[in-house]
């Protein structure tokens, strides 16, 4: 996420500088962490070769090896789980790299029979459910709320990463625990057999709790103020209003950009991949936004670099605000490395203390991305 250079002090006039917390750090993991959106799972988990369970290094239940490119997002993205749930499954600390021979458990994942349930009995599957496409309804928040994977309904409705949900579409949403519960209460024999109670006078409702904000105040150790988070809340609402791009073409939007602008195509992907995945419609407890995680007074000093008012809930004005501190960054230090790093820990702070481990950690990551994208 870039950080804004301490120098540099956005106008009063600035409704993003305004919202704004100078110098907050935090990575795309927090960004997709506070929202879920890392849930969302492009393909089905690989079978393992048929000669694994005979070697003596084969996985246990349950179990995979780190490849060569593989990051924590693109695992979790990979096996349809959440980035947080893989980190506490494996201890990873945050921003902390995996690295290729490591083997990470994958929360959630089937494991073997045990002696009380013998191999061959079948599990009940709870009856399916459908669900009308109403607007701002994501696939990640639909499987949340019937308590499926997002794999397992993107499976069941023919969808993959890049389909986009019509509002009016009917989705089948297979295994629901709602449908589950409703039909576990019909079939009960309380349900059949209970006489019918005497009508009672209606007691006053309680109050309905205010819903779960959809960003956090905090995360990975940091708490964030209540200003910054309420806005980062009200950025996210905005987003999903808006009928957002697919990441696929968030990836060529990227890739365009940087060419217009003259920076490495293949840097500014791998920052994008690190920071969201390409997701527009995320945002982090930092109030970092979009595809290229830019806080809003990191977005007033990219429009002073373009010399226009950027928008940061606009895809192309995300990317372009990214892109724009990417050059920037990389024209003010000696080293793509120092230029990377200044995107995370920001310029200053490069400069006056040098690369914090985190910082380190968040190098490595978007160089090992860099190389996905050659």
């Amino acid at each position: 996420m870039p950080v804004e250079p301490p120098e540099h002090r956005p106008s009063a006039r600035s409704t993003w500088a305004r919202r704004a917390t100078k110098g907050s750090a935090v990575t795309a993991l927090a960004a997709l962490s506070a929202v879920g959106s890392l849930g969302v799972a492009h393909a089905q988990s690989p079978a393992p070769p048929a000669n694994e369970a005979a070697s003596q290094h084969a996985h246990a239940p349950g179990e995979i090896t780190v490849a060569p490119g593989d990051s924590v997002w693109s695992l979790a993205t990979k096996h349809g789980v959440t980035v947080t749930d893989l980190m506490k499954a494996n201890k990873i600390p945050a921003h902390a790299m995996v690295r290729p021979g490591d083997r990470l458990t994958v929360p959630g994942r089937p494991q073997e029979h045990t002696q009380d349930e013998p191999a061959g009995t079948a599990t009940p599957q709870p009856p399916s459910a459908h669900h009308t496409v109403a607007p701002g309804d994501t696939v990640w928040d639909l499987a949340d709320h019937h308590g499926v994977s997002v794999a397992e309904l993107q499976r069941a409705n023919d969808l993959d990463a890049s389909s986009l949900l019509r509002p009016g579409r009917t989705l089948t949403i297979p295994g629901s625990q709602a449908a589950s519960r409703a039909a576990d209460a019909a079939q009960s024999p309380a349900a059949a057999s209970a006489p019918e109670p005497a009508p009672k006078t209606k007691a006053p409702e309680a109050p309905k709790a205010a819903p779960e904000p959809a960003v956090d105040n905090t995360f990975a150790g940091r708490t964030y103020p209540r200003h910054v988070v309420d806005s980062a809340n009200k950025h996210h609402a905005e987003l999903q209003k808006r009928d957002l791009p697919s990441q696929e073409a968030m990836q060529s939007l990227v890739r365009e950009t940087a060419e217009s602008m003259g920076v490495e195509p293949t840097l500014a992907l791998a920052h994008a991949a690190q920071e969201s995945g390409f997701q527009q419609g995320v945002v982090s407890p930092a109030d970092a936004v979009g595809t290229m995680q830019v806080i809003p007074s990191a977005g007033e000093w990219a429009s002073q670099l373009v010399g226009r008012d950027l928008d940061l809930l606009d895809a192309r004005d995300n990317v372009t605000a990214g892109v724009a501190i990417i050059k920037e960054l990389q024209d003010k230090t000696p080293s793509k490395e120092m230029g990377i790093a200044a995107y995370y820990q920001g310029l200053h702070g490069v400069k006056t203390y040098g690369l914090f481990s985190d910082t380190k950690d968040y190098v490595r990551a978007v160089s090992a991305q860099e190389k996905r994208f050659d």
